[in-house]
């Protein structure tokens, strides 16, 4: 019927939902990551700033943990006299790939060093040594297991030598935790898991939420499926569920892709044809302008609809070793129509505040490293929930350490900075969060045994892999994963 058409609609009928995202106050601290300034030296003023920063506070957990020791120097021990001693540490291993390597071959070793894909460079026989600002001393003891420590951490080690001249240790301590700007109240909840099927399951708690995701591998099409990378669209931008979802989507405050958001870069080809590019070169050059372009196209989605950080990340175009300096803006035309508002390219590591929640952040690099040199325990991390995994371990151990990356520069590549060591904790941040893991973890840590100083870690996946983000409310430290799968 005609008339049916043109009569006015019900009263009573539902209006669509407008909704506003929720916004809040976003500072970045990244200014001590920068490379500006004439900042190069020697990697011994590295390690000796690393030192001469962590010291009064070792100072500190000493005269608290053992108020009754004395500090002593290397150069000054006696057999036989308990004391502290303080510096910091040095690993020999066997193992640890140097460059000369790949030249030969250590017959001796019966072992061919000369393995790019192994795991782990650990064995039995490494030994630790701790070296201050005179001397160095081997340390023996149960109290210090070579496959749990690197070289660069700083410490203070309890006890007496002995007759070969080796310090046995019989305790140790790590420098008092850096102060936390704001300690925020953390709930019960703080490591809950929520899954999904084409779309997430379940409405997050009230609060606002900020968004952790690495490794879209954008352009990488073994690797990454888009279509689960367009279900995170549509899901952050609120155009995926029913009202509840649209509603938590608002109140999204920011995304923070952690490094990983293109495909990893394609070996060159080994010949070239003539004094041209061969084939393979210029396939591959094609292949990432069309990854950069895809990924301009992605990010102008995002920041249409909410602010987002960019990290870079391993094999990312931008320097590798740490810190990485931000992805330059001219890789993203169309987004970058968004740099003064809602999108930032940011450093690796990444130090920034939403609200009154501190966050700090890598792009995985720093674990990764940790990961083939150490043989920490899954599990091995103090506190409550969580899924116990390696990478929480490992960021545990950071945390204890009071340092991000203290295998750099040994094992890490990073910058030799003369005048400072930017990768010490000036701060506790409230959210530790390491990008590129193979599986989503999150634990609320206690810092140290004698401080009340809690953190949330987050251990963030490989989105290509798993198809799965993480969702940090920085009003609670409540976190959980969502995932989206194509069926």
């Amino acid at each position: 019927d005609s008339s049916e058409m043109m009569r006015e609609p019900d009263t009573d009928m539902p209006q669509a939902q407008t909704l506003q995202r929720k916004t809040e106050t976003y500072a970045s601290h990244n200014d001590r990551f920068a490379l500006d300034k004439k900042i190069y030296g020697q990697y011994f003023q590295l390690y000796y700033h690393r030192l001469m920063l962590l010291l009064p506070r070792l100072k500190l957990a000493v005269a608290s943990k053992w108020p009754s020791s004395t500090l002593t120097k290397v150069l000054d021990l006696k057999e036989g006299e308990e004391c502290v001693i303080t510096g910091t540490l040095y690993k020999e291993m066997r193992l640890k790939p140097c460059v000369l390597d790949e030249y030969g071959k250590d017959l001796t070793l019966g072992v061919d060093l000369r393995r790019e894909n192994t795991k782990k460079f650990t064995q039995d026989d490494d030994s630790l040594i701790l070296e201050d600002e005179g001397a160095r001393v081997r340390l023996v003891g149960k109290t210090v297991d070579p496959k749990l420590f690197v070289t660069g951490v700083v410490l203070a080690c309890k006890g007496k030598v002995v007759q070969d001249g080796e310090f046995e240790v019989t305790n140790v301590c790590f420098a008092e935790p850096a102060p936390q700007k704001k300690t925020l109240g953390i709930s019960e909840k703080a490591t809950s898991e929520k899954a999904s099927g084409s779309s997430p399951q379940g409405t997050p708690s009230p609060g606002n939420y900020v968004v952790l995701v690495s490794g879209l591998r954008v352009g990488d099409v073994a690797v990454a499926d888009p279509l689960q990378i367009e279900l995170f669209l549509d899901y952050v931008t609120g155009n995926l569920g029913g009202d509840n979802d649209q509603a938590a989507a608002a109140n999204i405050l920011r995304v923070v892709i952690a490094g990983g958001a293109l495909s990893e870069p394609e070996a060159a080809a080994k010949a070239t044809g003539g004094a041209g590019q061969s084939s393979g070169q210029t396939q591959h050059a094609a292949n990432a302008r069309a990854a950069l372009r895809s990924l301009d196209q992605i990010l102008t989605q995002l920041t249409s609809a909410v602010p987002v950080d960019l990290m870079p990340g391993a094999g990312d175009p931008t320097n590798q070793a740490l810190p990485q300096q931000p992805l330059h803006p001219c890789l993203f035309p169309e987004a970058g129509r968004f740099k003064e508002s809602t999108f930032h390219t940011t450093t690796n590591p990444h130090d920034f505040s939403v609200g009154s929640c501190e966050f700090l952040g890598t792009s995985g690099q720093n674990i990764d490293n940790l990961r083939q040199y150490t043989e920490v325990a899954s599990g091995a991390v103090g506190g409550t929930g969580g899924t116990g995994s390696e990478s929480l371990a490992l960021m545990s151990s950071t945390l204890r350490w009071q340092h991000v990356a203290p295998s750099a520069p040994d094992t890490l590549a990073c910058y030799p900075y003369k005048d400072r060591d930017p990768f010490y904790l000036q701060n506790t941040p409230n959210v530790y969060f390491c990008g590129n893991q193979p599986e989503f973890g999150a634990q609320v840590v206690r810092v140290s045994e004698s401080s009340d100083v809690k953190t949330l870690l987050v251990s963030v996946p490989n989105f290509a892999t798993t198809g799965t983000i993480a969702m940090v409310n920085v009003d609670t430290l409540e976190c959980f994963p969502v995932v989206f799968k194509v069926a």
